[in-house]
């Protein structure tokens, strides 16, 4: 019963050799796909600093001096980030740790009041067993953050070894771009067409996708931090971080992201009209986000249902954790375009019997 089958599918050459391909990358991911993490954050850099060396190229610079400058540019900015941001990135987690024990006691506190004032139908018993969860929960939080803080120490040097292969990565990238394809082409089967075309697809589609979700994050992530830093919070740049990194998760991170900035204005204001301001003001930088930065950065999103980004998410994110997430609505664009021509070569398939 499979031999017509499979002989119908195999007789398409160029199909089988896609199917290989992407066959083979699956499974170089999946085996080396954390050891290969600075590589695909070098690439995605690469996809957005390109544009920026396509401009001074078309303002009549050459394209070394266009790269030098670009990466002058992101050196100057790399040195801030480690010399100036990070301290007060790291004094802001570590203050927090800290104050874990006092903010369960002001939120087991408030929820009492609450509970007393406002909800009488309440069992109080529920209430007290509510309380209690969360104490746990927020301690077992802090824990796990200050543990992982003393367990990251060792991976510093991990991190300033990244911190100088990554741009050398993006440089090369930069100047010797199509001497890189010229040499990973001569790696693919010589019947390339449906390959070369979801290539061409993934390559307009993703590069404008990391482009476009790189500038969201930094804007929204420094509009984020501005306005904290403007009202007085103690953990405006932590805040703004962390906005920052949610535009990369679509739907979950901007939903686990408000907790937070809830939890912590509240803690720091109280009850009264600075912690309404807080959390008016990071509700309108998400609006603002969503409804000025995505149509104004996005010509060409990529077009996939909002539970399709959901299930990737969580298929990639279960096999490669964070880098899973990161690259989950890349690798569901893929997938999607490797359905689409299937499905197009079945109807051939079919209008031939």
């Amino acid at each position: 019963m499979l031999k017509p089958w499979l002989r119908r599918w195999m007789a398409d050459t160029e199909l089988v050799m896609l199917l290989a391909s992407l066959l083979v990358i699956f499974l170089l991911l999946m085996l080396l796909g954390r050891v290969l993490a600075p590589v695909f954050l070098a690439v995605a850099l690469a996809y957005v600093l390109d544009d920026v060396v396509s401009l001074l190229v078309r303002c009549r610079l050459p394209r070394t001096l266009a790269i030098v400058l670009v990466g002058g540019g992101v050196l100057v900015t790399l040195l801030f980030t480690i010399l100036a941001v990070l301290p007060v990135l790291s004094e802001q987690i570590g203050r927090l740790v800290t104050h874990v024990p006092q903010y369960v006691q002001s939120l087991r506190a408030l929820i009492q009041q609450v509970s007393s004032e406002h909800l009488d139908w309440i069992n109080p018993s529920y209430v007290q067993k509510a309380i209690a969860a969360v104490a746990s929960q927020m301690q077992t939080w802090g824990s796990s953050l200050l543990s992982f803080s003393i367990a990251s120490i060792p991976g510093l040097m991990t991190l300033l070894v990244y911190a100088f292969l990554v741009p050398v990565m993006v440089l090369f990238f930069l100047k010797d771009k199509q001497q890189i394809i010229d040499w990973g082409s001569q790696f693919l089967p010589a019947e390339r067409n449906l390959l070369a075309r979801v290539w061409h697809e993934l390559d307009t589609q993703i590069g404008n996708y990391i482009r476009g979700k790189f500038w969201e994050a930094f804007l929204a992530g420094v509009s984020m931090w501005l306005v904290y830093w403007w009202m007085g919070h103690e953990y405006a740049l932590l805040l703004g971080v962390l906005t920052g990194i949610s535009v990369w998760i679509p739907f979950v991170g901007a939903a686990v992201v408000t907790l937070p900035v809830i939890l912590l204005s509240l803690f720091q204001w109280g009850w009264n009209e600075m912690f309404f301001y807080a959390v008016l003001a990071y509700g309108v930088v998400q609006t603002i986000d969503a409804n000025v930065v995505v149509p104004w950065l996005f010509s060409e999103i990529v077009n996939l249902h909002p539970v399709a980004i959901i299930v990737a998410i969580l298929i990639f994110g279960s096999l490669w954790g964070i880098l899973g997430v990161v690259i989950a609505i890349p690798m569901a664009a893929l997938v999607k375009s490797v359905v689409s021509i299937i499905l197009e070569r079945r109807q051939v398939i079919t209008l031939k019997k």
